[in-house]
């Protein structure tokens, strides 16, 4: 039982900035409500380029230190390969699993070749195994990623049977802290629409796409539907929020170039549909988001919706937008029970033109919208993250089997997140996997 206030270290592989990706923006988030109780410390592994959150400090350098320093660390992504310090079982650790990182990978590199693709799903899902082992609580962001993560608990032995005596719902183990909302309301300031896009007018109809184009969504049925939709209601307009990622190491999928060609050959590249070259500020996107007249999220059925949980939905409910998004994830069946949304059919472009018709009508639209804001409320920060306050109150270790298996490379890439972008780049990356396989111990990975 801790009777001390403990010191905090939040750590995020992204970037920390005006323009900021969901990792960062949660890792800012979680370090902004701890800090309120806790010393608390917010280290990015890649850059900031300003101090974002007002009661921690903010770094990028001297990350041993920092660890060194903290009771508690909260941290995303392979970190564990960073800081062998935190193998050692001293500090109580938190992992933010929000994003099961081997899943999305499935849907993110279906354009990388299959040696790549394996390599990096070798490391990732090692370091998978090596956080279940050494982690004392796990953060999940729906009832959906809690089953995965005790499935993974499960195979890789990590649940003492003593532990699961007292804890048979692994309570403990697993904390759900969805993807948080501000728990300020927006407030426009600027119609980004009218001063950005030439072709836009005041009084049209936009569905916004709200943030990047990756390759596990379905942009392209979308682009379809809205060239029916505009014989109908001629002034539609889609604007694509995202552009270039705000992380350098994430490169550009090439369903970017798809969507782009698909709108061009269907007549409607800036007549009725938009892309937005860079990627919005962070503190600039509620202007696009209260602007807009229904928030869009279309993508394919596949184990990556399955476990995902799509951000931008949140942003939609936070500036209370109705929501039209495809079956098959989490938040499709929560939106569609509040009646916040339309739930379509996957790569069913008569079903979808026909949702936006029907949303675009004033009395739905007002419906729906009164339902977005009623449900925003269960997603504030200040109500998400308790499981984690209450964490840093009150820190515990769990204790893990100690048969747990062992499958985990001795030394994992530490520039990995740094590099991720070479991985288009297939021989670059390559190369350097082969010179680092013989060190990588990851039973039935080939990379040679």
């Amino acid at each position: 039982m801790a009777t001390f206030a403990a010191k905090v270290l939040v750590i995020t592989p992204d970037r920390l900035g005006p323009s900021m990706a969901g990792p960062a923006i949660r890792a800012a988030a979680i370090a902004d409500a701890v800090s309120k109780q806790n010393e608390t410390v917010l280290l990015s592994l890649n850059e900031a380029s300003e101090q974002i959150v007002s009661g921690a400090k903010v770094v990028t350098t001297n990350g041993k230190k920092w660890v060194k320093w903290a009771d508690v660390v909260i941290y995303q992504g392979i970190v564990l390969e960073h800081f062998r310090l935190l193998r050692k079982g001293k500090k109580f650790l938190i992992a933010d699993m929000y994003d099961p990182l081997h899943i999305e990978y499935l849907g993110s590199a279906v354009n990388t070749s299959m040696y790549v693709r394996r390599a990096v799903l070798s490391v990732t899902a090692a370091s998978i195994g090596l956080q279940m082992r050494l982690s004392d609580l796990i953060l999940a962001a729906s009832p959906n990623q809690v089953s995965l993560w005790q499935s993974h608990m499960a195979a890789w032995n990590v649940i003492d049977p003593m532990e699961y005596d007292r804890d048979p719902e692994l309570k403990n183990h697993i904390a759900i802290v969805p993807f948080g909302i501000s728990n300020e309301d927006p407030v426009a300031t600027t119609n980004p629409f009218l001063t950005n896009f030439v072709g836009i007018s005041k009084d049209d109809p936009i569905l916004l796409w709200g943030g990047g184009i990756y390759d596990w969504f379905d942009p392209l049925t979308l682009i379809q539907a809205v060239s029916e939709v505009r014989k109908t209601v001629p002034n539609i307009r889609l604007v694509f929020m995202g552009g270039k990622h705000p992380n350098p190491d994430v490169p550009i999928n090439k369903i970017v170039q798809k969507s782009i060609d698909l709108a061009n050959s269907l007549d409607l590249i800036n007549k009725n549909v938009f892309f937005n070259d860079q990627w919005v500020d962070y503190n600039q996107r509620h202007n696009y988001l209260l602007n807009a007249t229904i928030g869009v999220s279309t993508h394919y059925k596949s184990l990556e919706t399955q476990f995902s949980f799509r951000t931008r939905i949140l942003d939609y409910l936070w500036a209370g937008l109705p929501i039209i998004t495809t079956e098959g994830d989490y938040f499709a069946e929560v939106i569609k029970t509040e009646k916040c949304s339309e739930v379509v059919k996957q790569k069913d472009i008569k079903d979808l033109a026909n949702a936006i018709i029907k949303l675009l009508n004033k009395n739905e639209l007002e419906k729906a919208r009164k339902n977005s804001l009623r449900l925003r409320e269960d997603f504030r920060w200040h109500k998400v993250l308790q499981p984690v306050l209450d964490y840093c109150a009150n820190p515990y270790k769990v204790k893990k089997n100690p048969l747990a298996l062992k499958r985990h490379p001795r030394k994992t890439p530490n520039y990995y997140y740094r590099r991720i972008g070479e991985i288009k780049r297939e021989e670059g990356f390559a190369g350097i996997m082969r010179k680092t396989a013989k060190k990588l111990h990851l039973p039935g990975a080939k990379f040679w």
